[in-house]
C-alpha cells in the first residue's frame, strides 16, 4: 500500500501542512531521508498528526527502516480519528513487520486492518498468504522437532548399547582377573606341597 496521505486543516496547522506537503514532494521525487526530516519537523509542533506519522512510517520503510516505521504506524494508529487512515496504517505495519519476519505480528495487524475495513481485498488476500506461510512454517518446524527426536532416541540408544558392551567388558575383565588369582593361588598351593614333600624326604 505504502500511500501518502494528504493533510487538510485549519489556519492554525497551515505551516504544520506546509512541512508535511514538503516532505510528500521529497518523498514522491525518491528523497526519502528529507521526507523523514520534513515529518519529524512537523512532529515537533504537534505530536498527534496522524498524517505525518503515517507518512514518516512509509518514507522510513522505503529505507528499509521496519521498525522504526512499525513505531511510526502504531502512533498514527493511536492518535487516528479516521477508520479508514487506522486501516491503512495497521496494513502498513503488517508490510513492515513481514520486513522483519515477524510473521504473527504481521497476522495481527493484517486482522485489525480488516476489521476497520472489511471489503479490503489487499488485506484479505495478504492475510490469506501469512496465514499459509504460518502453517507452512509450523508443519516445517514440527518435522524439524520430530527429527530432533528421532536423532535424540537414536543417540540413546546407542548409549544405551554402549553401556551394555562396558559392562560386559568390565565383566569379561572380572572373570579374567578372577581366574588369573585363581590360577595363581593353584601355583602358590603346588608350590608349597611341593617344599613341603621335599622337607618330609630330607
Amino acid at each position: 500500500m505504502l500511500l501518502i496521505v494528504c493533510s487538510f486543516s485549519s489556519s492554525f496547522a497551515q505551516q504544520n501542512n506546509k512541512i508535511i506537503q514538503q516532505g510528500n514532494e521529497a518523498y514522491k521525487n525518491g528523497n526519502y531521508n528529507a521526507a523523514i526530516k520534513d515529518y519529524s519537523r512537523a512532529l515537533e509542533t504537534d505530536k498527534k498528526n496522524t498524517t505525518a506519522w503515517f507518512n514518516m512510517g512509509n518514507a522510513l520503510q522505503k529505507t528499509m527502516n521496519s521498525e522504526d516505521a512499525a513505531k511510526s504506524y502504531d502512533e498514527a494508529i493511536n492518535n487516528a480519528t479516521d477508520d479508514d487512515l487506522r486501516s491503512k496504517a495497521y496494513y502498513n505495519k503488517a508490510l513492515a513487520m513481514l520486513q522483519q519476519k515477524k510473521l504473527q505480528s504481521a497476522i495481527n495487524a493484517l486482522k485489525q486492518s480488516l476489521r476497520l475495513t472489511p471489503e479490503d481485498n489487499d488485506a484479505r488476500e495478504n492475510l490469506q498468504k501469512a496465514l499459509n506461510e504460518q502453517k507452512k512454517q509450523q508443519q516445517q518446524q514440527q518435522q524439524q522437532n520430530q527429527k530432533q527426536n528421532n536423532t535424540q532416541q537414536q543417540q540413546q540408544q546407542k548409549q544405551k548399547q554402549q553401556k551394555m558392551m562396558d559392562k560386559r567388558m568390565m565383566e569379561q575383565k572380572f572373570q579374567e582377573l578372577r581366574n588369573q588369582e585363581k590360577e595363581i593361588q593353584k601355583q602358590l598351593q603346588q608350590q608349597k606341597a611341593s617344599t613341603q614333600q621335599q622337607e618330609k624326604d630330607w
